[in-house]
């Protein structure tokens, strides 16, 4: 069989998969810190009966197991998760959003819409000035007790979203499809990310070296993600291990612990600054004054001048490359541009480029 035959059956496997799976409502899977969890195979349904009395437009469930009933398509969306907003404007439900929060930056044209969030923070008086019939969030937002409460207490729908894994990423996109009534394109947009994903498939191969995605730099205190969530993932999908995977969620790390652990590949969300001083565009102020916290090194390079990593096996072989993380850390549709380039650093050993 060769690799495109191969590609092309595990593709028609996935969405027969995936058909088979929006049939029944998964039962969420409840987890130790207390956050909504959800099975891996999630995928929304709406219940036959219900939509045929016309009572209710949509009737399911969502990612954390709250029942979702509306009576007509929302008009006014704010959204707080950034996976989340960009699937809204993908699946061509963005003229419905009235309202997100300062992590909610793309498309471009999301940027013109008011914040419903302070200095980052929920601040329920805000959003609800925004006079939204449902509020769409990831599990961190869920979490916050008095956000829910005043969202409950003004009459506002919820919707949660908690994808861990590409597998549910796909019922997260068809769950905003049937809330918004965009169902045709949510499909259209699961079966391209299958189809893409699955032709990845033929280009990989198992591999015991490990990746680890530095979030932070080392002057801020480094933090990483463990396991459970869309990069991990990714990374597994390539065939490769995260460093952290045998922990959970975001979390902080020390020196000693990534030198101990070695890791073979180094990914860092903070750009070499010279890239930027190299742009044949920009223009110098002739009148500015060097700032050495400006000119010190920065992303790849600062990790690589690292006098305490110089043993770490991605400083020593120079496998340290600056990536998106909005790239591979959004469970939306640029996740394949995610994808290509991590396949770009891990499998061909070059610095992806990003526009």
């Amino acid at each position: 069989m060769t690799n495109r035959t191969k590609a092309l059956a595990l593709t028609l496997a996935l969405l027969l998969t995936f058909s088979l799976a929006a049939c029944a409502l998964p039962s969420p899977v409840p987890v130790e810190d207390g956050s909504p969890g959800v099975a891996s195979d999630f995928a929304p349904g709406n219940s036959a009966a219900q939509q045929s009395s016309g009572e209710y437009v949509v009737d399911t469930t969502d990612m954390a197991g709250n029942a979702i009933r509306l009576n007509a398509y929302p008009a006014r969306i704010v959204v707080l998760d950034p996976a989340n907003c960009e699937i809204l404007y993908a699946i061509g439900a963005g003229e419905s959003v009235v309202g997100r929060s300062i992590s909610c930056d793309y498309p471009n044209e999301v940027n013109l819409l008011p914040y419903a969030t302070v200095d980052g923070k929920n601040d329920p008086e805000l959003l609800l000035l925004r006079e939204p019939q449902v509020v769409i969030m990831g599990a961190e937002d869920a979490a916050d007790a008095d956000l829910v409460s005043a969202l409950a207490s003004a009459g506002v729908i919820t919707v949660v979203t908690n994808v861990m894994d590409v597998n549910n990423m796909y019922g997260a996109i068809s769950l905003l499809g049937m809330i918004t009534n965009h169902t045709t394109e949510a499909n259209a947009l699961v079966s391209q990310l299958i189809t893409a994903l699955a032709a990845m498939q033929t280009k990989i191969s198992a591999h015991s070296e490990t990746v680890y995605l530095e979030l932070s730099p080392l002057a801020e205190g480094l933090s990483t993600l463990g396991g459970g969530n869309i990069f991990t993932s990714l990374i597994s999908h390539l065939g490769f291990h995260n460093e952290f995977e045998d922990q959970s969620g975001l979390i902080s790390v020390t020196q000693d612990q990534v030198v101990g652990r070695s890791p073979d590949i180094i990914l860092t969300v903070a750009r070499d600054r010279s890239l930027d001083e190299a742009d044949p565009n920009a223009t110098a102020d002739p009148n500015a004054t060097t700032d050495p916290a400006v000119t010190a090194l920065s992303g790849p390079a600062e990790i690589l001048a690292r006098s305490e990593w110089a043993g770490v096996d991605a400083v020593k072989n120079r496998c340290v490359f600056y990536i998106d993380a909005a790239l591979i850390t959004r469970a939306g549709p640029r996740i394949l541009e995610g994808i290509n380039a991590l396949y770009t650093a891990l499998y061909e050993g070059k610095q992806p480029e990003f526009q």
